[in-house]
């Protein structure tokens, strides 16, 4: 008997910013000879900015090409990701995920190491620099523009969750972090630029799996004064498949 990691964790390792471990098990050799697809839909709102968007993510694994998979997002707002991963199992149980991704602001390197147990909890922590290839423009105190360069950033996530036979519960910590000084200068933190809680109930029982997520986000826009916390609502759904 195979395993291969929960479909959702992949996605949200891979992408933006969900995470979700329901174990999935292979049970046999022509499930394996296969390629596993993950797709999510989802509608997401953030109250004080008063914007909301809509947007698709996903991955597909090629079985006959060492497992490696390649994913992508897109949503409404313009936000896109490319990415190529391999999950590596290093137990029954512990796993490494790890992939490289391109966006409209960045090159990212992602790895995420992860325990899933007997009895459905789950924990996984993860580290994702971000190389930005793009120049930092801003403006000085002066309202005069400023081209800071390019800069490095680096997102962390702690997650913990549990999967029954029903449904899956997850928490999820994003800590953002700035190494530009100049750059994190102009949050209200600094170099610790934001915090985000995340908290997702999944309903597993059958193919279509509806979710819904609310996210505390801590400095989580600049309203042209000051950063204010704000709260973003999302619901989706998933689907996992084999074509």
């Amino acid at each position: 008997m195979n395993k291969i990691p929960p479909l959702s964790i992949l996605a949200a390792s891979m992408m933006f910013p969900t995470i979700s471990m329901a174990e999935n098990t292979l049970e046999n050799e022509e499930i394996l000879d296969n390629n596993p697809v993950y797709i999510e839909f989802y509608t997401r709102y953030e109250e004080e900015r008063n914007v909301g968007l809509q947007g698709l993510t996903g991955w597909i694994t090629f079985t006959d090409f060492y497992d490696i998979q390649f994913g992508a997002e897109v949503n409404t707002d313009g936000y896109y990701e490319y990415n190529l991963g391999k999950f590596v199992p290093l137990t029954e149980k512990a796993w490494v995920h790890t992939y490289v991704g391109y966006t409209q602001w960045n090159y990212r390197l992602s790895l995420r190491a992860g325990y899933n147990f007997d009895n459905g909890l789950m924990i996984n922590a993860r580290v994702r620099p971000e190389f930005g290839y793009d120049d930092w423009i801003g403006e000085d105190e002066n309202s005069n523009e400023v081209n800071y360069g390019t800069n490095l950033s680096v997102r962390t996530d702690l997650f913990v969750g549990y999967n029954s036979d029903r449904y899956e519960f997850f928490y999820n910590r994003v800590d953002n972090f700035e190494t530009d000084e100049e750059i994190a200068d102009t949050f209200r933190n600094g170099t610790h630029m934001a915090t985000d809680h995340e908290f997702r109930i999944t309903y597993t029982a059958n193919k279509w799996r509806p979710y819904f997520q609310a996210t505390i986000m801590k400095d989580g826009f600049f309203d042209g004064i000051s950063y204010e916390d704000d709260l973003r609502w999302q619901v989706g759904f998933a689907l996992p498949m084999n074509i």
